[in-house]
């Protein structure tokens, strides 16, 4: 856990602070690779948050990390969530073959999806699966992508903007003490010139 931790520190740190864009084009990126994550094309997220980034002229150096936040071993869980959110606001709620299939996605620990992450059959079930659960996990994944897009744009947009003011203020004080320091030095004598020969 303390290895992912850094992991994201350094993400944040080095990818978003540091990126060489405006606070409005880096939280712009933030926002499209968060609703990309959360949409159900699972294995296209990351083609389809860059060509989103390029169109909307967004920084796409923080999209591609950002679109895994949905991966093979928290989709399950995410799309389950998601599916339960669209059928709690649809007026049917969805049939119940379709609450079975989230039933048996939400219990398939990451055990039994290890094993078979490499296999073209795991995801044709998973992809036939996921389409199969139709109109609720749709407006769920959408809902929920919107909702942390916007506010992940706010919170990126606000960071970076305070960690560069931050760090120009930091820059200003040094550069003032400096000179400060530089005031208060007496003034060095004038060296003394040749010695007169005796």
């Amino acid at each position: 856990m303390s290895g992912l931790w850094k992991h994201a520190r350094r993400f944040i740190f080095h990818r978003v602070l540091h990126a060489d864009d405006t606070p409005h084009r880096i939280a712009l990126g933030v926002a499209i690779a968060t609703l990309v994550a959360f949409s159900p094309l699972l294995g296209l997220h990351t083609v389809l948050a860059l060509a989103i980034a390029a169109a909307f002229r967004a920084n796409k150096a923080v999209c591609i990390p950002l679109v895994w936040i949905t991966n093979p071993f928290t989709a399950a869980p995410i799309y389950y969530y998601c599916w339960k959110l669209g059928a709690g606001i649809l007026p049917n709620g969805g049939p119940a073959n379709v609450h079975a299939a989230m039933d048996r996605m939400a219990a398939a620990g990451v055990s039994e999806v290890w094993p078979h992450i490499f296999e073209w059959s795991f995801w044709q079930n998973f992809v036939s699966q996921l389409f199969s659960l139709g109109v609720e996990l749709w407006l769920g994944c959408m809902i929920v992508g919107v909702l942390a897009g916007g506010v992940f744009y706010g919170l990126t947009f606000w960071g970076v903007s305070a960690y560069r003011r931050r760090r120009v203020d930091r820059r200003l004080r040094r550069n003032e003490r400096r000179q400060a320091r530089f005031l208060r030095q007496p003034p060095r004598r004038a060296a003394v010139g040749c010695r007169e020969s005796v």
